[in-house]
């Protein structure tokens, strides 16, 4: 699938803005996907070369912004969950095929094989050829202990033993744990509406966030929730029927909704700077994940010429192959990293310039090369239904921060 021509978008509505034309696959997702994963790894480059000991040169300063980017890309991925997870509910009528008990049947299947095997992975490296420290980003993960371990495996590393083992695995343990409330948010959408269900999720998301700031719920990052909320918003825009969403649909700027998003977002990064804008986290994901709910139906809603160019960029069709296996660049490329620095560049004394150079190039298609065996052998599998031997798309895994 990965290496067929992007479907084109559906004909137009036509006069009736009620009710949209089937969506065929959306392929842009998946290069939408590779380009959040892009940036996520060149924030952990970043870190992996500059911090510590040194900022680089001046005229790379700007790359520290990557660090924040790097988050940013999170967001983006958990609102692409909500909206890929949330847009087969719209076509159902708001209920989950198969259930509850199917929902997260196909969800473990689909997530839980690739990433056990990714958290064996990081502990034979840790535990046999990079288990020292070296001054990098990686001597965080080799503090193992029984409580990492423990938490890994139950998924609520994001608690407990956060960033040990694989730096990135937090977002995963994040997703996983909003899976067990989106039945409860179908039902609320079934029962209450969109804009009670998403209005809630927010204010509830934001509560925890900014009341137990000083607590291990913070580093769960519950504002993710309503983030989440905002993809499913997304989905029913895309997908839903009637006349109010219909209008909302077509008549909406959201290519400039979502332009207006990302300014305000770098505009206020810009003014805070780096140091400040890390401890803002929380507040920077909210603009972005409108820019991102905005991209989503911009580049979704059936028949729109005015937005095909875009989706012609996000559909390009070699990001589309990175996107179907960036899950496995998420989940091993923190150590594929460490790899390349601890055995290859330090050896040959490579400049931290070069270092930075090689990662965005060589160093990229090394990890990708890797990824996408890690992909064939313990991904690729478990994405065929058992019992059609259809291929299930996955839904946007978060990245790893």
């Amino acid at each position: 699938m990965a290496n067929a021509e992007p479907e084109a978008l559906p004909p137009p509505l036509g006069s009736s803005a009620t009710a949209p034309s089937p969506l065929g696959r959306l392929t842009h997702i998946e290069g939408m996907r590779a380009l959040a994963a892009y940036v996520v790894y060149i924030n952990h480059v970043y870190a992996q070369v500059w911090l510590p000991p040194k900022p680089p040169p001046g005229y790379l300063s700007l790359f520290s912004y990557s660090l924040i980017a790097g988050h940013m890309a999170v967001t983006v991925f958990i609102v692409i969950s909500g909206f890929c997870l949330m847009l087969p509910v719209v076509r159902a009528g708001n209920h989950l095929r198969g259930g509850t008990a199917g929902f997260f049947k196909r969800r473990a299947r689909r997530i839980l094989p690739p990433y056990y095997a990714a958290v064996a992975f990081c502990l034979a490296l840790i535990g046999t050829v990079m288990g020292k420290p070296t001054g990098t980003l990686w001597d965080v993960p080799i503090g193992v202990n029984t409580v990492a371990v423990i938490s890994h495996l139950a998924l609520v590393q994001d608690l407990f033993g956060t960033s040990k083992i694989n730096y990135v695995f937090w977002s995963i343990a994040v997703e996983w744990q909003i899976y067990f409330l989106f039945p409860l948010l179908v039902w609320s959408w079934r029962r209450y509406g969109w804009a009670v269900t998403v209005a809630s999720a927010l204010l509830v998301g934001y509560a925890l966030r900014f009341g137990l700031a000083d607590t291990r719920v913070s580093r769960a990052a519950p504002q993710y929730l309503g983030l989440f909320a905002l993809g499913m918003l997304a989905a029913y825009v895309v997908q839903g029927s009637g006349v109010a969403v219909g209008r909302a649909r077509e008549r909406f700027p959201w290519l400039l909704i979502g332009a207006a998003s990302l300014a305000f977002t770098c505009v206020l990064s810009g003014v805070w700077g780096v140091k400040v804008g890390i401890t803002r986290y929380h507040i920077l994901d909210f603009p972005v994940a409108v820019a991102t709910m905005a991209t989503l139906v911009a580049t979704s809603r059936p028949g729109h010429a005015a937005d095909r160019w875009l989706w012609r960029l996000f559909a390009w069709r070699p990001l589309v192959f990175i996107g179907t296996f960036s899950y496995s660049v998420y989940l091993i490329h923190a150590p594929l990293i460490q790899v390349l620095w601890q055995f290859v560049l330090t050896p040959l004394h490579v400049t931290p310039v070069g270092m930075f150079a090689f990662y965005l190039g060589p160093g990229a298609i090394a990890v990708l090369a890797a990824s996408y065996v890690f992909f064939r052998a313990f991904e690729y599998p478990f994405l065929r239904a058992p019992a059609s031997g259809a291929i299930e798309r996955p839904a946007a895994v978060a990245a790893a921060e």
